[in-house]
C-alpha cells in the first residue's frame, strides 16, 4: 500500500466504509457501480466490469480497504 498520512487513511477508510454497504470489509462489483454511479461516471456496464478487474488486484471477486487505498492513491 503507499505511504500516505494518517489523516488520508482515516480519510479513505470511511469512504470505503460508505462504500461497502453490507459491510464485510469488502467492495464487491454492484457496490462498485454504486460508488461510480455516486461519483457521476458515465460508463458503460462493461466499462465498470474492466475497472472493477483493475482495481480488484488480486482477482478474488472485491476490493479490499489495500486495493481501495491504492486505486485512490494512484497517480
Amino acid at each position: 500500500m503507499p505511504a500516505i498520512s494518517r489523516e488520508k487513511r482515516d480519510e479513505l477508510h470511511k469512504d470505503f466504509a460508505y462504500n461497502d454497504k453490507n459491510k464485510d470489509g469488502r467492495i464487491d462489483l454492484v457496490e462498485f457501480r454504486a460508488l461510480l454511479s455516486d461519483l457521476e461516471a458515465e460508463i458503460s456496464e462493461a466499462e465498470s466490469r474492466i475497472g472493477f478487474q483493475s482495481v480488484d488486484m488480486d482477482h478474488d471477486g472485491a476490493i479490499d480497504f489495500d486495493e481501495f487505498v491504492a486505486w485512490w492513491t494512484s497517480d
